[in-house]
């Protein structure tokens, strides 16, 4: 008897083998393309550590390595230092930086460093240590690199002074969170290149304040602009405030409100620099209850003695008013070539910052 049944149909194994073939094609060819990255990556390092160098910051790490296959590039870099060169000389130490771009986005780099952390002024001689719980940085740059944001977040930042090799070090500033956000604001016609930025500080506590009768937990909310802001270069600071006042800048303060349980500052204005140093600008400003802390700091000379009786004539000329949410003394302030003035009265002199 003859079959007369349908022979069985091939399989078409090109169906399979294809789409296997070109995945292992894509991932042969990612895999070079990372590694080619990577490479580039390593070398555009080396090239801004050079760059960064001839502007006076000398960047090291005890050892370094990249890595992150598939989909990340990460850089470990174990003891970092960062030394400052010109003006006020630094050098800043920390036990290990971590740092991580997608390979999707590589000019937006997130870091975290792990504490302790050690700060050296060559000059003075000044040893600062802090630990924290977590310090992330994170930034984003355009195509040629020139950065655009930044940000700063520190979970229980404490800082202590050390003053004397071998002594116990000393409380300076401590918090329960810190946070610093920068993001360049373009120039306009008008306007000189600038860069707004924003603080916020949670649960802080100094032992200054706490001297002068401040004590914590201290709150700090301050949010503004400040133009002429290109040169990050270092240099002493008289020497970066003489040139941002020749480049014309301008210190905006949309917002500042300090606050402890028995004090709160508020203000808002601008200011700005003339060539001999003097500020000129408007500033509203709200005192609560800080007439003590600024007689307590002027008498241990961490502010001007000429501030404190300024700080009690405007606190008695003030209009009643909210200060950051407390009943306190507002009023409106003019700078002209150094000299306050509230309305057409001079009420003190500040001092030329150069």
């Amino acid at each position: 008897m003859t079959d007369t049944s349908p022979a069985p149909r091939r399989r078409k194994s090109w169906i399979v083998a294809v789409p296997f073939a070109l995945v292992v094609i894509l991932a042969i060819g990612w895999c070079g393309l990372w590694f080619y990255a990577a490479s580039r990556a390593e070398r555009e390092i080396d090239a801004w550590i050079v760059r960064e160098k001839t502007l006076g910051r000398v960047w090291n790490c005890g050892e370094r390595s990249l890595g992150g296959f598939p989909f990340r590039f990460e850089l470990l870099c174990q003891s970092p230092t960062l030394e400052t060169k010109g003006g006020d000389p630094l050098r800043i130490s920390a036990a290990k930086a971590h740092a991580v771009a997608q390979v999707w986005a590589p000019n937006h780099i997130v870091a975290e460093f792990a504490s302790p952390a050690r700060v050296e002024d060559p000059k003075t001689g000044r040893i600062y240590e802090a630990n924290w719980t977590l310090l992330q940085m994170s930034g984003i740059g355009d195509t040629s690199g020139r950065p655009q944001r930044f940000a700063l977040v520190v979970d229980q930042p404490d800082v202590k002074w050390v003053p004397a090799p071998g002594a116990d070090a000393l409380p300076v500033l401590s918090a329960s969170h810190l946070e610093i956000h920068a993001r360049r604001n373009p120039a306009t016609t008008a306007v000189p290149d600038g860069v707004d930025y924003a603080a916020t500080i949670t649960g802080g506590e100094s032992a200054m304040l706490a001297a002068a009768g401040a004590t914590g937990p201290l709150n700090l909310n301050l949010q503004g602009t400040v133009t002429a802001a290109e040169d990050f270069r270092p240099m002493a600071v008289t020497d970066r405030l003489r040139a941002w006042a020749a480049a014309g800048g301008i210190l905006k303060l949309d917002t500042l409100a300090i606050t402890t349980p028995k004090a709160a500052v508020s203000a808002s204005g601008a200011l700005a620099l003339d060539a001999a140093g003097r500020l000129n600008g408007a500033v509203n400003v709200g005192f609560a209850g800080i007439e003590e802390v600024a007689r307590n700091l002027s008498r241990t000379g961490v502010i001007p003695q000429e501030m404190a009786p300024i700080v009690g004539a405007l606190a008695l000329a003030g209009k009643p008013g909210d200060v950051a949410g407390r009943r306190g003394a507002t009023f409106s302030l003019l700078l002209k070539e150094g000299v306050l003035q509230l309305g057409k009265f001079p009420v003190g002199i500040i001092p030329p910052l150069y």
